[in-house]
């Protein structure tokens, strides 16, 4: 008996049909506990009290069912599939942003996307003041809640950490631009990526503004951060010129640079009082004991202090004193020096030895900025 293609047409058909049936029951059976719970409500037992504030992390990339079952989770939305639908209906699935939300619980859907569209996610703030050193950097951290002071002294001193970064020294001392930074709460514990934050800062500033000065007359970036340390230390309002100018005569006339601060540096915290002990102790850092630049960084300048090193005043200064008003007094003998001391010291510190010229150290004056660059007006004095 011979089948007419009609009747095959229609087997074919029926087949279809029923293997359609089959997929589409297939589907509900294995999509059907998924659906049961974005649609059912939360058990009594599971309900999160409405109004709390909660932080919600949405990760980079995530999908809108995973930002679904992160709100969910977190007690954000009552409903999955709600939240999706909302976003698919709008057609906001793709606008997501990754960041950290502050959100209430028992929110309302849309409003919630709301947030999540615009991207106004939680940071937290911080500013880093100039001259502050690595040692004062961790404290303030741990004081604003973010990470603690021995996971952010480990991480920066990591000499492993420190070449990665593409740095000289042994820490990042130095390479931590002050200034104010956002954080999003959950990278308050990751003292890699603030620190790397801070250096990719002090790279901005020292490219546009220091880079091309320090390459002419052959200095590095640690040498300049060096001695900027020390700037930043001494100078007070506008003298960042000037205490270069003192710097930079100091190291060409091979003289002690005698910087307060280098004498307790790693030894007492910054702006302790100094004793005629502590100026005679021998350690590296001790620029009254030791010639040329002490052999890195002491504190974080700023970009004044950065550009100071690299273009000091044109002037023959060799000393300065403190006036005890925010500023010193700048003198080009030691007589007139001593003079000063008297004035606005006298029941401070006794009057200053004259410094002998000394052998270099073993950071030879000669390979630091002031001996191997221009004269205070910019000039170079190699001729």
């Amino acid at each position: 008996m011979k089948l007419s293609v009609w009747s095959v047409l229609k087997s074919v058909a029926l087949c279809m049909v029923l293997a359609g049936l089959v997929a589409a029951g297939y589907l509900v059976y294995s999509k059907a506990p998924k659906l049961l719970r974005e649609l059912t409500p939360r058990p009594e037992a599971e309900a999160v009290p409405a109004g709390q504030e909660v932080v919600v992390t949405i990760p980079n990339g995530a999908s809108l069912s995973q930002v679904g079952n992160l709100l969910y989770e977190k007690g954000v939305i009552s409903s999955r599939l709600v939240f999706k639908l909302v976003a698919l209906i709008r057609g906001e699935q793709y606008n997501i942003k990754a960041g950290d939300y502050a959100l209430r619980t028992g929110s309302d859907a849309g409003e919630v996307l709301d947030l999540l569209i615009s991207g106004k996610t939680l940071l937290l703030s911080i500013t880093v003041p100039e001259g502050y050193s690595v040692f004062q950097i961790a404290d303030l951290f741990q004081s604003k809640g973010i990470g603690t002071r021995e996971a952010f002294l480990q991480t920066a001193q990591n000499p492993a950490f420190v070449r990665e970064l593409g740095l000289e020294g042994n820490t990042v001392e130095g390479y931590l631009f002050p200034d104010t930074y956002f954080f999003r709460p959950s990278e308050k514990s990751d003292a890699e990526k603030i620190i790397l934050a801070m250096v990719r800062r002090f790279k901005e500033v020292y490219e546009t503004h220091v880079k091309a000065t320090a390459e002419q007359y052959g200095w590095t970036p640690y040498q300049v951060v060096t001695l900027a340390s020390l700037i930043e230390k001494e100078a007070r309002a506008s003298e960042h010129a000037l205490v270069s100018a003192v710097f930079h005569n100091r190291l060409r006339n091979n003289m002690k640079l005698q910087s307060d601060p280098t004498v307790i540096y790693g030894i007492k915290p910054m702006g302790s009082k100094i004793s005629r002990a502590d100026l005679n102790r021998d350690h590296p850092y001790n620029t009254y004991v030791h010639a040329g630049l002490p052999p890195g960084p002491i504190a974080n300048p700023g970009k004044e202090s950065l550009r100071a090193a690299v273009c000091p005043e044109d002037k023959p200064y060799l000393y300065f004193v403190a006036r005890n008003d925010g500023t010193h007094h700048f003198s080009t003998t030691l007589q007139e020096h001593n003079s000063a001391v008297n004035k606005y010291q006298r029941n401070h510190q006794s009057v200053a030895a004259e410094p002998q010229p000394t052998k270099p150290a073993s950071t030879p004056a000669s390979r630091s900025p002031g001996a191997n660059g221009p004269k205070p007006n910019g000039r170079d004095n190699r001729r």
